[in-house]
């Protein structure tokens, strides 16, 4: 009887979570980054200030940037209860690349090192791509890809030099999807998303992947003023007749809490999943457990928890195809002439 192909790992589907679960637990990871120097941008919105809440506990030193609107006083004061060593408020605007230069020259003059970079901030509008202002879809592509690659650009040398760092690139599920009259945005998430892949394989081709680490995430359906006004009924009414019906009811998924994020990105800031996780895509709707419990799985299979394409066929995203490459016999003339 002839050797049996190796099967692959079996799998089981992660419970679905929607806010702080044990694994994930705050007080589980109360100073497991303990004066870690961490910048978060977009820090005054609901993503951001359950972001700076959440590595507050774990003690870190929060370098926390805002655009127009300042961070409300009483984060400060919260983050500095819950237990981050030291908390400061930085004005940046991360579409510029001069902005970007500011916040990590202050930053490396203030603490010395940078250890965590957290691209949170966003810009998400909504409308038909053929009306759109190009400014303004340029600048949906300068906040969600231009801000983060600017910040890990000038930051990975120190990484590197240093031996050791995390970035975390908030994306979204619109990354992974094509959603119409949202194009800027999710064509922005979805460069966001190879970028982290493509940069993460780098390091590990230079023997630092187990050093630097890098994850980009679903956040998770969340209220945030951005997505509130994305979704008003004021911005749907001005999109085509027949479309609206398709968003009058949009923001009835938004219900996560944002610290359920918070809280998947201190875990794997500390390192828990980057054996399988780093360079990956992770929604945090997935418990973080179940998914590391099946190790295996994530080995064996590249594609999981990554962008990639499916083929009639089984033909592969990348690589040779099977049978390898050969020339076609046609003539040397091209056959229209």
């Amino acid at each position: 009887m002839a050797d049996q192909p190796p099967q692959p790992p079996a799998q089981f589907i992660p419970r679905f979570r929607t806010d702080i679960y044990p694994f994930i637990e705050p007080s589980k990871f109360r100073g497991s980054l303990q004066d870690k120097v961490t910048i978060i941008t977009g820090a005054a919105g609901a993503i951001g200030k359950g972001l700076a809440e959440s590595f507050a506990v774990a003690g870190a030193k929060l370098v926390l940037t805002y655009n127009r609107t300042p961070p409300p006083a009483e984060l400060k004061e919260r983050c500095l209860r819950f237990g981050a060593s030291e908390v400061t408020f930085v004005k940046c605007n991360v579409a510029e690349l001069e902005g970007c230069e500011a916040l990590v020259k202050e930053t490396l003059d203030l603490h010395g090192r940078a250890d965590i970079l957290i691209n949170n901030a966003g810009a998400n509008g909504l409308g038909p791509l053929h009306a759109q202002a190009p400014e303004d879809f340029i600048k949906e592509i300068a906040v969600n890809f231009h801000g983060p690659y600017y910040l890990m650009r000038l930051l990975l040398p120190h990484f590197r030099q240093q031996r050791s760092g995390c970035v975390l690139n908030i994306a979204s599920r619109a990354g992974t999807v094509a959603i119409p009259y949202s194009t800027g945005y999710c064509s922005s998430k979805a460069a966001l998303i190879n970028l982290t892949a493509c940069a993460q394989k780098e390091l590990d081709i230079d023997g630092l992947g187990e050093e630097v680490h890098m994850y980009s995430l679903h956040p998770g359906g969340i209220k945030s003023a951005m997505t509130l006004k994305k979704y008003s009924a004021e911005s749907v009414s001005n999109l085509p007749p027949q479309a609206q019906s398709k968003f009058v009811n949009a923001l009835d998924i938004y219900d996560d809490s944002p610290y359920l994020n918070g809280m998947v990105c201190v875990a794997l800031a500390t390192g828990v999943g980057k054996d399988v996780l780093r360079g990956k895509y992770f929604d945090v709707g997935q418990d973080l457990e179940d998914v590391l419990a099946q190790k295996d799985a994530l080995r064996q299979n590249p594609d999981l928890y990554g962008l990639h394409t499916s083929f009639l066929g089984g033909l592969k995203n990348g690589g040779v195809p099977e049978g390898g490459y050969r020339r076609e016999a046609w003539g040397v003339e091209f056959p229209g002439f």
